[in-house]
C-alpha cells in the first residue's frame, strides 16, 4: 500500500509540475497521503477479515478502471459522463473478471473423461 501511495504522489506532482502547478499538486499529494494513512488506520482491523484474493481482485478492478480512464485523459479522450466513466469501466472490468472466475471454476469436459 505504501508503494502504491508513493506512486500516486509522484504522478500527482509530475502532472502538476508539467502544468506549472507544482505547489497545489504537492499540497494535494500531502493531503491525499494523510487521508489515505488515516483511512488505513481506521479500516485496518475490518480489512484483515476480508480474504486476500478478494482484496486483490477489487484492487485489480479499480486499478484497471482508473488506468484506462487516465490513459484516455492523457490522450485527450472526452469521456461520456466525464469522471463517471470510471464507474462504467469498473463495472465492465468487474463483470468480465467475475465471468472469467466463473469459467475458470467450471470443470473441463476433457478432464472428466
Amino acid at each position: 500500500m505504501l508503494l502504491e501511495g508513493l506512486e500516486v504522489v509522484f504522478i500527482v506532482i509530475a502532472v502538476g509540475a508539467g502544468r506549472g502547478l507544482i505547489v497545489p499538486a504537492s499540497l494535494g499529494a500531502i493531503a491525499a497521503c494523510l487521508l489515505v494513512a488515516a483511512a488505513g488506520l481506521a479500516v485496518h482491523r475490518p480489512l484483515t477479515r476480508v480474504p486476500e484474493n478478494t482484496l486483490k481482485f477489487a484492487v485489480g478492478v479499480m486499478l484497471s478502471a482508473f488506468g484506462v480512464f487516465w490513459i484516455g485523459e492523457g490522450l485527450g479522450v472526452a469521456w461520456p459522463g466525464a469522471d463517471l466513466a470510471i464507474v462504467a469501466f469498473a463495472g465492465l472490468f468487474l463483470a468480465v473478471g467475475l465471468a472469467g472466475v466463473g469459467l475458470a471454476r467450471q470443470p473441463h469436459r476433457e478432464a472428466l473423461q
